[in-house]
């Protein structure tokens, strides 16, 4: 309990300080994760372009330490295998050295405001765990998101909070942890709780391709069944195009039907990337988005601007954004043009 409180101080220092040097035009940068909304680059073309970037000294690493930051980073991921190891004890008496580790960890932070709106603050979390008294293909995920877009399995570039749509309820945030299991190299399946007491169970089916060296192609489906949602099944479609090693283009489309929902909850955005080294990106995209069956097929469109970049180090990473939206409502009302701002921060541990 003591290391868990003391973790949770380290990272509300963290916090601020990071946010400190962003806002202040600290040389320590400010960016995001790369997960799903990674410019589209080849493998061969980013490396290429990563090795035109002069390396830095160490000398220059060592004037930019802030020791805060890294202690605070080590606290937290030693509290996580700490809970790794308590959790890996139930399953066996292998010793957690043996093959166990603390996989994709990340905490995020988001402060976001929208016109007409209050401003929005959230905290999400996720960490993987592979333990080694589970077999080679087995994990535990733990973390805190979008109740929705957790269960349906929705990529981050489509969740609300990436595209600066405000959560207005708490009940938005739950914290789940389930198993899973990795069946093929394109099938896994996981099963778990939300908030304690609601189980959930995902069968998942990904599929990359690349049609010549600059076009990649990637599909994924996902089955579900949750309490509250019901079954479904949400279908994700990504074209990604490199025009050259820094500039690409990418055209993402999602849908998801469920017993919950009248019709198709839809998504679709077309953006332009540009990079600037392996971690700072500055994106353009276009969006829209709705619900098929509704009393308006198109809630909003608008447009989305973000900047991306290390905030210190290659582990503690920063977003800043604005965009445009249009929306409406229902027939009777008029399509509201609103401005919105984003600040986000992740690090990963």
């Amino acid at each position: 309990m003591k290391m868990l409180l003391r973790t949770k101080s380290s990272l509300m220092l963290t916090t601020m300080v990071a946010i400190g040097a962003l806002c202040c035009g600290s040389p320590l940068a400010l960016a995001a994760e790369n997960e799903n909304s990674t410019a589209v680059a080849t493998g061969q073309e980013l490396k290429r372009a990563a090795e035109d970037e002069p390396a830095s000294t160490e000398e220059d690493q060592e004037d930019e330490d802030l020791p805060v930051l890294d202690s605070s980073r080590e606290e937290v991921r030693e509290a996580t295998e700490w809970v790794a190891r308590g959790v890996d004890s139930w399953f066996g008496n292998k010793p957690f050295e043996e093959g166990g580790k603390v996989t994709k960890g990340r905490i995020r932070t988001r402060v976001v405001w929208r016109e007409h709106d209050e401003v929005d603050f959230n905290l999400r979390f996720r960490v993987s765990m592979r333990l080694p008294n589970l077999q080679d293909k087995a994990y535990v995920l733990i973390g805190s998101e979008n109740e929705r877009d957790m269960v349906r399995d929705r990529p981050d570039t489509v969740m609300d909070q990436q595209r600066l749509l405000r959560e207005s309820k708490r009940d938005d945030e739950t914290f789940f942890a389930g198993i899973g299991l990795r069946l093929l190299d394109e099938v896994s399946v996981s099963v778990g709780l939300r908030d304690l007491h609601k189980p959930y169970i995902k069968l998942r089916y990904r599929y990359e391709w690349y049609v010549g060296e600059q076009n990649r192609i990637s599909f994924q489906e996902t089955g579900f069944w949750a309490l509250n949602d019901g079954f479904g099944a949400t279908t994700s479609l990504d074209f990604e195009h490199a025009f050259s090693p820094v500039l690409s283009a990418r055209w993402l489309n999602s849908g998801t039907i469920s017993e919950e929902d009248d019709g198709l909850d839809w998504y679709s955005s077309l953006g332009l990337y540009r990079m600037f080294g392996e971690q700072r990106q500055l994106s353009g995209e276009v969006l829209a988005d709705g619900e098929t069956g509704d009393e308006v097929d198109v809630e909003e469109y608008g447009i989305l601007v973000k900047w991306r970049q290390p905030v210190y180090k290659d582990w503690l990473l920063g977003e800043l954004s604005a965009g445009h939206y249009w929306e409406r409502e229902s027939l009777a009302a008029d399509r509201e043009g609103k401005w919105a701002l984003g600040v986000g921060l992740q690090m990963n541990f």
